[in-house]
């Protein structure tokens, strides 16, 4: 991978501008890349297609950069796929690869807003029997669809789409500090420290989410 101080973007999906280094570790990804057979494959269960500039890459397991090499680290959308342990392995990794002074931007579900909603349901008549059911399906915690065929297990497996641990502003804030970042703050759409940041993140990002972030 790249060798000089760059900026990071984890588990990029399909959102791969040119100035960041852009990684995922999606299976489907890892399919995109067979010779030949990637393509058919992923087209018959539904996959996307990938652009040429996303790498694959697994945050958790360990990359193969630098120490201190990034100047911005940035992941939409991703540390709630993963479990408590995992998480907690790829925040000592993410703080690894900054450099000092560098940031690293978050952007979760945000898991007091769901709560909230499910109790606003509860309170609601024509919604109180259907409360634990909008919670799991908007939280993304529930699986709604069927695993009775293969094609059907590939589809879930390869989508990755279910949450792992939900987090609110207060546990992934005292989550940073454990991890030994400075200068924690929960962010807003525009609000850039730096503003490379905005080549990367999409205002709908942050519908029912929360944005932290902190510097090395």
């Amino acid at each position: 991978m790249h060798n000089n101080q760059f900026c990071l973007h984890i588990g990029s999906g399909l959102v791969a501008p040119k100035e960041w280094i852009n990684i995922d570790a999606s299976p489907s990804l890892l399919v995109a890349k067979i010779p030949v057979l990637g393509s058919p494959i992923l087209s018959a269960i539904g996959g996307p297609k990938w652009p040429n500039s996303v790498h694959y890459g697994d945050i958790v397991k360990g990359l193969r950069i630098r120490q201190e090499s990034c100047e911005l680290i940035f992941a939409a959308h991703v540390l709630e796929h993963l479990t408590l342990s995992d998480f907690h392995l790829a925040m000592s990794n993410i703080y690894s690869y900054l450099k000092p002074g560098g940031i690293f931007r978050s952007i979760v579900p945000d898991l007091e807003q769901y709560v909230s909603l499910y109790h606003f349901h509860q309170r609601n008549n024509s919604m109180y029997s259907k409360a634990a059911h909008e919670f799991m399906k908007e939280s993304s915690i529930g699986c709604q669809g069927s695993r009775r065929n293969l094609i059907q297990r590939l589809r879930q497996a390869f989508s990755n789409s279910r949450h792992q641990w939900m987090w609110d502003e207060p546990s992934l804030t005292e989550a940073f500090a454990q991890h030994s970042f400075r200068n924690i703050r929960r962010c807003h759409y525009g609000d850039w420290s730096d503003e490379r940041f905005a080549s990367i993140e999409k205002e709908s990002n942050y519908v029912s989410a929360i944005c932290i972030e902190g510097t090395k």
